[in-house]
């Protein structure tokens, strides 16, 4: 019988940096498809609005010297409160997003990513928000 899937291999056991990039991941695709006019549904848009404040509030007291940032990590902290606040407009649909908020908000995305993500750039999987 053939086995699909993984190798089990030896994985290093996650810590709370690796739960808070993910989260900040999670929360940049997500505005990403809410900016692509993705459709959300009841049960995604309140997910989406917790990840939104779980990241608003563990960036506040986080130490995100591991990610060895080539600018101030207040600015960076800054950045993702901001992002953190803007996908919560831009999710709860209680907040006009014309075309300079749009652009605003992308920008902050990009330079977030640079920093953050740096290796490898994030790309947004169509097939990924055609499920449920």
């Amino acid at each position: 019988m053939k086995r699909f899937g993984t190798i089990n291999k030896q994985m290093k056991q996650m810590n709370e940096n690796d739960v808070f990039l993910l989260q900040l991941h999670l929360l940049i695709v997500t505005v990403k498809a809410a900016l692509k006019g993705y459709p959300i549904g009841k049960y995604r848009k309140k997910a989406a609005l917790d990840n939104a404040n779980a990241v608003h509030r563990l960036i506040s007291g986080f130490d995100i010297s591991f990610l060895n940032l080539k600018t101030s990590s207040h600015l960076f902290k800054e950045r993702v409160k901001l992002l953190s606040v803007m996908a919560t407009a831009i999710i709860s649909e209680d907040y006009p997003l014309g075309i300079h908020r749009r652009e605003a908000m992308l920008d902050n995305i990009e330079m977030i990513i640079e920093y953050a993500f740096p290796e490898n750039k994030m790309e947004l999987y169509h097939e990924i928000f055609k499920v449920a």
